[in-house]
């Protein structure tokens, strides 16, 4: 029998996503001088700049990814307000160092803002947007993209050397570990 964690969304702030990666925002905005603010970002391969529509598709999910080469970024361009959920880096050359549910988060993101993953940040795949019929967002990716994907429902973990093409990923059974979804709580 499947699960239910529930992860309470909680705001997207400077201090509350900072284990995570960092917003993409300028802090001080004087009315007479223009700011330029360099951000970190970090890829290994070429990098991409691809447009996303994510639809309404509800609260729940089973799956997170994390990357290993490139500070993934996304700046919400339009549409409903969207949450992310995210977890800590932990091992990258453990494929069963996954987080622990309870170490799982869910953040609003601020449509005013864009935000940054750490290197090896677990996210959720998709933005889970709120209302219908769903928002657009701009990301700053990798190629190649080399990742991780782990599936709680299904309890196992799949290693990408590109995600985009790998067509054999590296398969590891979780062993009943968790069996479970996740669920959004406004």
């Amino acid at each position: 029998m499947v699960k239910t964690h529930k992860l309470k969304v909680e705001p997207m702030t400077d201090e509350s996503f900072a284990p995570f990666g960092q917003l993409i925002d300028i802090k001080d905005r004087p009315a007479d001088e223009r700011i330029i603010s360099p951000l970190a970002y970090h890829a290994d391969g070429k990098t991409t700049l691809s447009a996303l529509w994510q639809p309404f598709q509800g609260r729940t999910f089973f799956q997170l990814e994390r990357h290993f080469g490139v500070t993934q970024s996304f700046i919400q361009l339009g549409g409903a307000p969207a949450v992310v959920a995210v977890a800590e880096p932990t091992d990258p050359d453990d494929q069963l160092a996954v987080p622990h549910p309870d170490q799982v988060r869910a953040f609003l993101i601020d449509p005013e803002k864009g935000f940054s993953f750490r290197v090896g940040t677990w996210h959720s795949l998709h933005r889970y947007v709120l209302a219908p019929p769903g928002a657009t967002f701009a990301v700053i990716n990798s190629d190649p993209n080399p990742s991780q994907v782990v599936d709680y429902q299904d309890n196992y973990s799949l290693a990408f050397t590109d995600l985009e093409i790998d067509q054999n990923p590296v398969r590891v059974d979780l062993r009943e570990k968790f069996g479970l979804i996740f669920e959004l709580s406004l």
